[in-house]
Parts: C-alpha cells; structure tokens; sequence
C-alpha cells in the first residue's frame, strides 16, 4: 500500500493533526494540511473519502498504527471505528515496540514453551 513511500519524511505531526480535527469540516482541514505538505498523497494513507477505502487503521510505518479516518455525508472528518483504542490492538511481533495513535500497545503475544 505504502510503496510510494518516500523515506526520512516524518508525517507524524501530521497524522496527529489528522486526528485532532476529527469532527471538523474537511474541507477546511484538508486546505490547512495541505498547505504545510510537500505533497497532498499522505492525508490519504489515514483518509478515505469513499466508503470503499475506509479501514478501520492505517499503518504509516513498520509499527505505528493510526485510526482510519474517513468523510461522512456532512462533510466532516470522522474515525472509521471511534470505539478502536489501543487496548483493541493485538501485536504483530513481540520484538517490536507498536503503537496506535501513537501509544504503545504492550499486549502479550502468548509464547511457546
């Protein structure tokens, strides 16, 4: 999903942004956003404007993890699971540190014995 990824970018900051305007006219975000970014292309890795691109997280990197966000019917900036918390999120490994939302989400994978 993310191969057009361009490396030692840090959108970070701009995924928090995302999230903090949750419940605003998109229009209004999406002009603030963009104008700070070198490109428009990485709103949409968290922001589905079609029902069929919704996902209820996004990944941005190896191990952070962000809410899906999309825009509903009135305009506004929503998450696509506002109940998804990172006590939901399961690890992928038990090497790494993840995060969702930038929390880390520390569950216990069961181990072999």
């Amino acid at each position: 999903m993310h191969s057009h990824q361009r490396h030692g970018y840090d959108y970070t900051p701009l995924f928090r942004f995302l999230l903090s305007k949750v419940g605003h006219l998109w229009s209004k975000v999406f002009s603030e956003a963009n104008a700070r970014l070198d490109r428009p292309e990485p709103v949409f890795w968290m922001v589905a404007l079609h029902d069929s691109d919704k996902q209820e997280y996004v990944s941005t990197g190896e191990n952070s993890y962000y809410s899906g966000l999309w825009v509903d019917e009135a305009g506004l900036l929503q998450k696509v699971n506002p109940q998804l918390t990172p006590e939901h999120m399961n690890p992928f490994c038990d090497c790494c540190t993840q995060t969702f939302n930038g929390v880390v989400f520390a569950q216990a994978l069961p181990r072999e014995r």
